[in-house]
This record gives structure tokens, C-alpha cells and sequence, in this order.
């Protein structure tokens, strides 16, 4: 059985990749994302789930995932770093957004916050991480 944070997060892989992908390369909890070759990657991975036990007991649980989606692009020469990361950044979120229940599994996707780093490579690497509140439901005792 998976958890219903494990399905979000592959909901959120699915989403990222379907269609036209939004990046030349997409992962799960991936902790070293491109390779030499690649010059964009998206990395979707859980931060905190945060439960809210029922006022009813035996009742359902209300939880709050946290979910940060990586988006990294290589720079290249004369181009600056937040622009280069931007159009990936933007089809992300667009991405994400324009269903929030995530095909059901979520009572509401809520954008938090968007973080920067620059050239944490030493290649030219612009990594903009989304963070995301996914609000869903849990039958007790279970995290499904």
C-alpha cells in the first residue's frame, strides 16, 4: 500500500512529464539532478507532512505536504541566471497549478514560497525551488 504523500509526489512526476515535459530531464528525490549532458531538470521531492489528528476520534486526518520542486537550468555565457531559470520556473508552476486537486488526491494545492540558488555546480547552475502546501485527507489509522 502507498502512502498518499508517496502518490502525490508521483502525481506530481506524472503531471511534470506528461505532454510535452516541462524539462529535458524529470525526477523523484533525486539528490544529484544533471548530468553533464542535461541542460534542465525539474526534481519533485517531499520536505514535511504534518498531520492534524481529527477532532472525532477514529475520524479522518487532515495533513499538510510539503513539496519542493527543483527546477535547474545550466546558464550559458552572457545569459543572466534568474532569466535562464525563469521560463522553466514559470512552466512549472503553470503546470502544477492548473489542476489543484492533483486528479483528486488533494483537497487544494497553496504556492508558498520560490528560493534561488546560483551556480551551486560551479557550472552555471540555476536551481529555482518551488514550494508547495498539498492539503489532502487521511483515514485513520492509515496514511493512504
Amino acid at each position: 500500500m502507498t502512502t498518499r504523500t508517496a502518490q502525490i509526489v508521483g502525481a506530481l512526476v506524472a503531471l511534470l512529464q506528461a505532454g510535452t515535459p516541462v524539462a529535458q530531464a524529470i525526477f523523484r528525490a533525486r539528490v544529484r539532478p544533471l548530468s553533464a549532458d542535461t541542460a534542465s531538470a525539474v526534481v519533485v521531492r517531499v520536505q514535511t507532512t504534518t498531520i492534524t489528528p481529527s477532532v472525532i476520534a477514529g475520524g479522518p486526518m487532515d495533513i499538510t505536504t510539503q513539496i519542493a520542486i527543483e527546477c535547474y537550468v545550466r546558464s550559458r555565457t552572457g545569459t543572466d541566471p534568474d532569466v535562464a531559470v525563469d521560463a522553466l520556473l514559470s512552466a512549472t508552476y503553470a503546470r502544477v497549478l492548473a489542476d489543484t486537486t492533483l486528479g483528486g488526491l488533494a483537497t487544494d494545492v497553496l504556492p508558498q514560497a520560490i528560493s534561488y540558488d546560483f551556480d551551486a555546480d560551479g557550472e552555471q547552475t540555476t536551481c529555482a525551488t518551488l514550494t508547495l502546501d498539498v492539503l489532502h485527507r487521511s483515514q485513520n489509522p492509515t496514511l493512504d
